[in-house]
């Protein structure tokens, strides 16, 4: 950060933030709080920005809230993926709907503005009531934006997922199925579909801007603000301006010697 400031105007306007990269919760509260001193140190107070982070309800606690927002985030983003116990067990991400709802509303209680959650259809064992089940759920906790991914099964380039081929994975026309049951669930309880794979409550920003065609969508997905350049920090991170994009450097060591060489890494 402070090798961009650098080199940039210090008049130019933050509008929105994101932290994520996998979960920030797996920092401690008090290096949250660090991180908020030093993003405030370098790009000054943002009061307006929108400030988005991705959380783990298995790992997130009250702390870890309270720390979020005083480090000036106001909108978070949490995986469930799928709240079918057999379905949590084969994907090995064990998460019991009481975890959720107590993220959700430790959340809401410190003032966040905008909850997000993602699920995703196509993981084995599910099946359209099952699904259904998961989606009235969170339907339930009324969040302001619904991501819901479709699977790819890519073993060739996340060996990983080949241990998922031990159980039965939904065919294409139950993928089919599952798609059509997500669309007509969630725009019946009067969520909008976005476009893709986004839902959005009508008195969201997303839903706004499709109804008043100003819609963006840039590599990160959906966006209100069109134009505005993407600067990224850590390692791997992608930065976007609008002649470019370009990537930082993928190996940790390789990230941190260009950094203490006073380079971009």
């Amino acid at each position: 950060m402070a090798l961009f400031c650098n080199r940039e105007s210090p008049n130019r306007k933050v509008v929105q933030m994101h932290l994520g990269g996998g979960t920030p919760t797996f920092l401690r509260p008090d290096e949250i709080r660090k991180l908020g001193s030093i993003l405030h140190r370098h790009f000054g107070e943002t009061p307006d920005c929108e400030a988005g982070v991705e959380v783990d309800p298995r790992r997130l606690t009250k702390e870890h809230v309270g720390a979020l927002w005083e480090a000036g985030f106001n909108r978070a983003s949490m995986g469930v993926q799928d709240n079918n116990a057999k379905v949590q067990k084969a994907i090995n991400r064990i998460q019991p709907m009481e975890i959720t709802r107590n993220s959700v509303d430790w959340l809401r209680e410190a003032g966040f503005e905008s909850i997000n959650i993602d699920l995703i259809y196509g993981l084995p064992h599910q099946t359209e009531s099952s699904f259904e089940k998961t989606l009235e759920e969170i339907i339930e906790l009324s969040p302001n934006r619904l991501a819901v991914f479709s699977y790819a099964h890519v073993p060739w380039i996340k060996p990983a997922q080949k241990i998922l081929e031990r159980d039965n994975l939904p065919t294409p026309e139950t993928k089919l199925n599952l798609l059509k049951l997500i669309i007509e669930k969630l725009t019946s309880e009067g969520y909008v579909y976005i476009g893709m794979d986004h839902f959005a409550r009508p008195d969201d920003e997303l839903a706004i801007a499709q109804s008043q065609k100003t819609l963006q969508r840039n590599f990160q997905g959906y966006s209100t603000f069109g134009g505005a350049d993407i600067h990224a920090f850590g390692m791997s991170s992608v930065s976007q301006i609008p002649d470019a994009y370009w990537q930082n450097i993928k190996e940790l060591k390789e990230y941190y010697q260009a950094v203490d060489d006073g380079k971009t890494p």
